[in-house]
């Protein structure tokens, strides 16, 4: 067995899976950052120190930015750890905050459910539309929106899921 591997089962197996899931989806989160970081840097040192602005490297930049926001908020932040308006939720009790949890979970999931056909067609009509530097087709540069739909709809499920499991009060 390597190090690392899942012990045994499939319980071990999946939560094995689910880790590597986890720190894979950091380590793209992680390249994308600093890929607009880097892009960022070069734009800098062309624009301030050799007096040649480059054209690409603030649309780079911006297509980079873009996907490291969508890819980390339906990817690596947890979605307890999102922005959220608790002023209620904190002087409630905990079975109230688990129904307000339910509710907002169920309200989340159904919210982005309805937006996947309105996206894939916004998606499918700006395919004919690239980038004014870089030639990428916009479809590619917006795609990252449709993953954060489905991202975070399922770590809106798994979270329903796990509320109405045994360890609930982990969850609020």
């Amino acid at each position: 067995m390597t190090k690392g591997a899942p012990s045994s089962g499939s319980a071990g197996a999946l939560a094995w899976l689910g880790t590597m899931a986890k720190r894979v989806a950091d380590w793209i989160g992680v390249a994308l950052f600093l890929s607009a970081f880097m892009g960022f840097l070069v734009q800098v040192f062309y624009r301030y120190v050799l007096n040649a602005p480059l054209l690409w490297t603030q649309e780079f930049v911006m297509i980079s930015f873009i996907w490291a926001v969508f890819w980390s908020a339906a990817f690596t932040v947890p979605i307890r750890k999102h922005v959220s308006f608790d002023v209620v939720y904190d002087i409630v009790s905990p079975e109230t905050r688990r129904v307000f949890s339910v509710i907002s979970m169920v309200a989340v999931i159904a919210a982005f459910a309805l937006l996947v056909p309105y996206t894939w067609d916004y998606l499918t009509f700006m395919a004919r539309r690239k980038s004014a530097v870089l030639r990428i087709p916009m479809d590619l540069v917006y795609g990252c929106y449709l993953l954060f739909i489905a991202g975070f709809a399922i770590q809106g499920f798994w979270r329903l899921i796990q509320l109405f499991g045994p360890s609930w009060r982990d969850q609020i």
